[in-house]
């Protein structure tokens, strides 16, 4: 009966050592594990960071494009007002210029015989 207590004994003490092993190699792979999530969440927040860095950039460039294009636009549209402005001028001088040469010829016709009566 000793002998198979002993027996018990050194089977049960091989299984614990196998355990203490197990328990060990499993503590390393959890230590493994837990080093290589951190080390994914870094290079993921660096990614992101990359990324956000890069999106302001573009949407920097692109801003900057709209409003080029905006005063672009906008100077094109001053100049076409200024151009119709100047127009718009001209066609009211010309406008006045008829008026008076027809004052000046309605003048004359309306006189033509006092006219012709000096000359003579």
């Amino acid at each position: 009966m000793e002998h198979m207590d002993q027996e018990r004994i050194a089977k049960l003490e091989t299984q614990v050592e196998t355990i203490k092993e197990d328990v060990a190699e499993v503590k390393q792979d959890i230590k493994e594990i837990h080093s290589r999530i951190t080390t994914q969440t870094r290079e993921i927040v660096d990614k992101m960071d990359d990324m956000q860095t890069r999106l302001e950039h573009k949407m920097n460039a692109n801003a900057q494009i709209s409003q080029q294009q905006h005063q672009e636009i906008h100077k094109q549209i001053s100049d076409d007002v200024d151009k119709l402005g100047s127009r718009v001028s001209d066609l009211e001088k010309w406008k006045w210029y008829v008026i008076g040469g027809a004052a000046v010829i309605g003048y004359l016709v309306a006189h033509l015989a006092d006219i012709v009566n000096v000359v003579k």
